[in-house]
């Protein structure tokens, strides 16, 4: 077959994909696990314990096995695109870093400890809430900061219902987030939401929260 015709193929064959639907993608997997679409988002799907997919009418050992080979395919490849990440320089960075949290079916709250060199040290679970909130105080967020010694941190959450904008309580945790680290002398590089339909930076949609910290 001409390379040129072979180049047309795989380019359709990607745009069909990436136009399916969850049923339709994992009927390509596994035709068993469309079935599950029913009960879970993919998400939720790839979150799911093997107890509770094991209660779903339909679902058998042989199901479960491929299941929980797709979830720790994802899982590896999500671990190693966080990995690789060393240094953050821009909100791209920021946001390729946490994008793992995309598929999490309730909200993580998680902080970036940055050295004055914007290296990455590490990064630390603050909060896991429900499905719609997920509580966060000023001291649990900067701790590690403190504890680590970095210069300055990027939080980030995830909007599990898929929305990345911005809610008020979003706004307004930023807000604090600006008013302590001028205390403590520890900047907030950014506040980053993370969703399946796009994600966002703070620093870039709301510059005039971050004021003074934009030119440090």
């Amino acid at each position: 077959m001409p390379v040129l015709t072979l180049f047309w193929r795989d380019k359709y064959m990607e745009s069909a994909i990436k136009n399916m639907g969850d049923a339709e993608l994992l009927s390509i997997i596994n035709p068993s696990l469309s079935v599950m679409i029913g009960e879970y988002s993919v998400p939720e799907l790839l979150n799911v314990a093997e107890e509770e997919a094991l209660a779903i009418k339909g679902i058998g050992e042989g199901k479960i096995k491929v299941l929980m080979a797709l979830k720790e395919v994802v899982r590896r490849i999500m671990h190693r695109t966080k990995n690789s990440v060393k240094s953050v320089h821009s909100p791209s960075d920021a946001i390729e870093y946490f994008q793992y949290l995309a598929s999490k079916p309730t909200e993580e709250v998680w902080v970036l400890l940055l050295d004055n060199k914007n290296h990455v040290i590490d990064s630390q679970l603050i909060t896991k809430g429900t499905v719609c909130s997920s509580n966060v105080g000023m001291r649990e967020i900067f701790a590690p900061a403190i504890k680590r010694m970095a210069s300055s941190i990027i939080v980030a959450h995830n909007h599990p219902s898929g929305i990345s904008f911005p809610s008020q309580e979003d706004i307004k945790i930023t807000k604090k987030l600006i008013e302590s680290s001028e205390i403590l002398g520890i900047q907030v590089v950014d506040h980053i939401i993370i969703a399946k339909e796009g994600s966002q930076s703070l620093r870039e949609a709301r510059r005039d929260l971050f004021g003074r910290q934009l030119d440090i």
